[in-house]
């Protein structure tokens, strides 16, 4: 048997969209599960090559919950999408994992249980959900249930990652945050999420720079990242339609025309006058999702 699995990276809260608005694009994490007499798992990361693996990890739960001793295998990770950077890439081992395991339980899951199964893991639904289903979701928990919608965008926009060379972890991104809000920062990100989604549907992009400011959680996590609010404004200098951190950084997300050829050589220009090491990539969306093969 041999199990691939193909998973997109992602962006998460979009500027006031926190905890919800997800996409994904077409940077990949590969995985691929074969039958083997021993446990082997390679990496590009030898640090990961052992049953600390989230990959691994994530299967041999779903097994023990069903009272399955996971059986011995070879697990070969083909990643593109770099590890806490806030492109998803933690989501991605954790989908790969759940669907690995409903390989070993026969198929048993249903899409839907897959899905929920991951969001359940992750304890987030905005990643998943883009990186399962593909393109912009919006994702909630309701009376313990979740809802997502995919909504489609337009063409004439690309997607430009800002990705430094040092690292972010979403549990310290996480502790900066306040555990309260005002009414008036609540009603400003409800305003300003909606306001980006219908723009963004409708292909109306040259407003989006006011609709991508938020006061739940950049204000927080900026300080955490060198010059963050340097390279936005510059960004927007360069003709950028919009520019926030990805998920819980320290990429920055920018959004720009699609035609704009120039952009990203401006940016990165600007990008070496700094004092850490940062790289500008292109990146379009992704629609797909998951895509999964076996032979």
């Amino acid at each position: 048997m041999m199990l691939k699995i193909k998973v997109p990276a992602s962006t998460a809260n979009m500027g006031p969209g926190f905890d919800v608005l997800a996409l994904s694009f077409k940077l990949y994490n590969e995985f691929i599960f074969e039958d083997s007499k021993e446990l082997i798992i390679n990496t590009p990361n030898k640090r990961y090559n052992n049953k600390n693996n989230l990959v691994y990890r994530t299967l041999v739960q779903i097994l023990e919950e069903k009272g399955i001793e996971a059986p011995a295998l070879k697990l070969t990770m083909r990643n593109e999408i770099p590890i806490s950077r806030g492109l998803g890439s933690s989501a991605t081992c954790i989908l790969a994992g759940v669907i690995a395991a409903n390989r070993y339980l026969k198929k048993k899951m249903t899409t839907e249980e897959i899905y929920l199964k991951a969001v359940a893991i992750e304890g987030h639904c905005d990643n998943i959900s883009s990186q399962f289903f593909g393109g912009l979701t919006l994702s909630m928990r309701e009376e313990d249930r979740i809802f997502y919608r995919k909504a489609n965008i337009p063409s004439g926009l690309l997607c430009t990652a800002l990705i430094p060379d040092f690292t972010l972890s979403t549990k310290k991104a996480r502790a900066v945050l306040p555990e309260t809000v005002s009414l008036t920062d609540a009603t400003y990100n409800l305003s300003h999420a909606m306001l980006f989604v219908e723009s963004l549907k409708n292909g109306q992009f040259k407003d989006l720079k006011y609709f991508l400011k938020d006061k739940l959680h950049e204000p927080y996590r900026s300080s955490l990242i060198p010059n963050f609010d340097r390279i936005i404004q510059k960004a927007y200098d360069l003709g950028a339609y919009g520019a926030f951190l990805s998920g819980a950084g320290p990429t920055i997300m920018i959004l720009r025309k699609n035609e704009e050829n120039s952009f990203k050589k401006n940016i990165q220009n600007y990008l070496h006058t700094l004092e850490d090491q940062w790289k500008a990539v292109d990146l379009s969306i992704d629609n797909e999702g998951t895509i999964i093969s076996q032979d």
